[in-house]
């Protein structure tokens, strides 16, 4: 139970985008935007782009470290692994677009480690997510409800990304929007090298 004067963070789990492929998706978006809808937008930060695997919303310090503790434990098994950059992406659809984003694939392995997260918040007595994972990266959000058609982001090429390591992150408004901090990293297993 929480007391009057502890503390809470917005906190959620993530993989963070490097920053060199980061950059290069911002642009390419920025690009396909055109200068029609560049105002409209409101673009995230190269530094800020991640992929949410779990978003854990308001907790206290106690609950993020048994959070963190059998998240490491849970993890014991996940090794490393390639995904790819998809098409973009509107959310919640193209008709009141809020977010511009862009599709992330790797198999089953981010769904795979959505999962680990959400179980592990289920078994700490934290919050579920009851929409449907859909692995994504948000690129920009909107700042006015704008129909948009998929004609008017033509897909990118497709750009591998390793990931070796998940973040707990934490989120806080600012004048200047939302910023992003890293609490916490979390290791994958290296792949074993065959013979």
């Amino acid at each position: 139970m929480k007391t009057q004067d502890q503390k809470t963070v917005r906190a959620f789990i993530a993989v963070r985008v490097p920053l060199e492929l980061a950059a290069i998706l911002h642009k390419k978006a920025q690009h396909r935007a055109g200068d029609l809808l560049q105002h409209k937008l409101r673009w995230m930060v190269p530094q800020q782009q991640h992929v949410t695997l779990k978003f854990l919303g308001e907790c206290d310090d106690t609950s993020l470290e048994q959070y963190a503790h059998t998240l490491e434990h849970a993890l014991t098994d996940m090794q490393t692994f390639d995904c790819m950059t998809g098409c973009f992406e509107f959310f919640p659809d193209a008709h009141q677009p809020r977010e511009l984003a862009l599709n992330m694939h790797s198999g089953q392995q981010l769904n795979t480690l959505a999962r680990i997260c959400e179980r592990t918040a289920k078994e700490c007595g934290m919050r579920r997510e009851l929409r449907n994972f859909r692995p994504h990266v948000t690129l920009a959000r909107f700042n006015q409800h704008h129909h948009v058609t998929h004609s008017d982001f033509f897909n990118i090429p497709s750009y591998r990304m390793n990931v070796s390591e998940i973040v707990l992150m934490k989120s806080e408004t600012t004048e200047e929007g939302t910023r992003y901090s890293e609490m916490k990293r979390f290791s994958l297993q290296p792949l074993a090298k065959s013979a």
